[in-house]
């Protein structure tokens, strides 16, 4: 599943989800986002910011984000998850349409 952006519909996520044999579902664009992991990119792309030393190229940023994905709060991460109810009561009363995660 995904939100139809762009980057999601390069030729090379076209060629990697044919070669792991994965089904895209159908989903309307600007559909609610419901999945919390995007506050997780969120956290990590601020936790790379925030170093000293920027990655200088796609294996240092690989480690990086092992590393800051390591240190992510669990509290977060649990509050993230115990958020679905939430977020999808608040997807029904608006009808599918914009909610404020």
């Amino acid at each position: 599943m995904d939100d139809n952006a762009r980057p999601h519909r390069t030729l090379a996520v076209e060629e990697l989800l044919e070669s792991e044999d994965i089904t895209r579902m159908d989903w309307p664009a600007y559909s609610p986002d419901l999945n919390p992991i995007e506050h997780v990119w969120d956290a990590l792309g601020r936790c790379i910011a925030a170093r000293l030393h920027h990655p200088e190229n796609t294996q240092q940023l690989k480690q990086i984000l092992i590393e800051e994905w390591a240190l992510l709060p669990q509290e977060m991460l649990h509050q993230l998850v115990l958020s679905m109810r939430r977020r999808c009561e608040a997807t029904i009363a608006v009808r599918g349409g914009h909610i404020p995660y």
